[in-house]
């Protein structure tokens, strides 16, 4: 997947080691050196794969950003300028491309980045499962509920979302999914696509709030699943898919439920209880850490501490029976006769 795009010597250095599934992202700067994230730890690259020490790293050079680049789109610069526009390249398996340099501007658009600077290429990974501990609770009697994913950057919101279509399938509800990937990482592209099961279609590339509409126009879903929504447009989009009885299963970049009430383009799905039910994410146990389920109305309903209050009163109430025990049994006789 990695060595399409990448320098021959770079892989060589990468897979001394490692494959591409301890890699989470690598990061390219100019004169600087590359940096690799695997399981969640930073390490440089060397000639003798990962090392902790940049004094021994390789380091990026304008040459190798340009030939990164150039592979990425296939030998055609023209053919992704659509997508650097926005920053990014996404290339076949969902690998994504974040794009650093001098943007040339058109009024208030985006005409082109040139002179790249930065490369950060993110690893994405196929966790089949990873949904599970969730699935039941958002799904009533056969209906897929209203559903965003609240997830800091990194913590396994696209994955989770790519496990929720697939699972969909794999409990053999036959609902007609529609993904508006608006970067082609959720179905990871037409040559190595991910495996989300049998009813799903998809529409890549496309502005996610026109996608979501002509997806409710053309494909009649009965579920519509999209990534990181924010804008004023994507909201809007998905409020009209709800009040058309359509199922929105989506993600927000955000920390948490205070976090999350802090955007303003969110508000009115969020005060009108449009959600049925928000899952938030962590990397404190690692990707895809389940803080806690709750319902429309922000009640917890699962994961996370929940049970931990329970668990304490418990344990008080057990140390406190040991007390009266050890007591009971260093007494005197007389004294037991006192409190008898």
């Amino acid at each position: 997947m990695l060595k399409d795009f990448l320098p021959k010597k770079i892989c060589d250095c990468l897979y001394l080691r490692i494959t591409d599934e301890d890699i989470n992202e690598i990061r390219f700067r100019l004169n600087c050196p590359i940096t690799i994230k695997c399981n969640l730890k930073t390490y440089f690259l060397s000639d003798n794969g990962l090392c902790g020490s940049p004094s021994t790293a390789l380091y990026t050079t304008k040459e190798m950003l340009e030939d990164i680049v150039f592979k990425a789109s296939e030998f055609s610069m023209y053919s992704v300028s659509e997508q650097l526009k926005q920053g990014f390249i996404t290339v076949d398996g969902g690998v994504r491309l974040g794009v650093c340099g001098e943007v040339a501007p058109e009024g208030n658009e985006i005409k082109a980045i040139k002179n790249i600077t930065s490369i950060c290429v993110r690893v994405p990974h196929e966790i089949k499962g990873i949904s599970k501990s969730v699935f039941n609770q958002i799904v009533n009697d056969d209906k897929v509920l209203n559903t965003l994913v609240i997830s800091p950057p990194g913590a396994g919101k696209t994955t989770l979302l790519r496990d929720l279509v697939y699972q969909i399938s794999y409990h053999n509800y036959p609902y007609n999914v529609f993904i508006a990937d608006e970067r082609g990482e959720l179905v990871g592209g037409s040559k190595l696509p991910f495996n989300l099961g049998y009813f799903y279609d998809c529409l890549s590339f496309v502005k996610k709030s026109k996608s979501m509409l002509l997806g409710l126009r053309s494909m009649s879903p009965d579920i519509v699943v999209t990534d990181e929504i924010g804008e004023n447009d994507d909201c809007d989009a998905i409020l009209k898919l709800m009040t058309c009885g359509v199922s929105v299963i989506a993600s927000v970049h955000a920390d948490s439920i205070e976090d999350l009430r802090k955007k303003p383009a969110l508000l009115e799905l969020i005060d009108g209880k449009y959600f049925d039910r928000f899952i938030v994410l962590s990397k404190r146990d690692g990707v895809g850490t389940i803080e806690g389920v709750y319902r429309g109305d922000f009640s917890k309903i699962y994961g996370g501490t929940i049970w931990k209050p329970f668990y304490l009163l418990v344990l008080l109430h057990f140390l406190q029976a040991l007390d009266l025990v050890w007591l009971v049994v260093t007494m005197s006789a007389k004294d037991f006769s006192l409190i008898c």
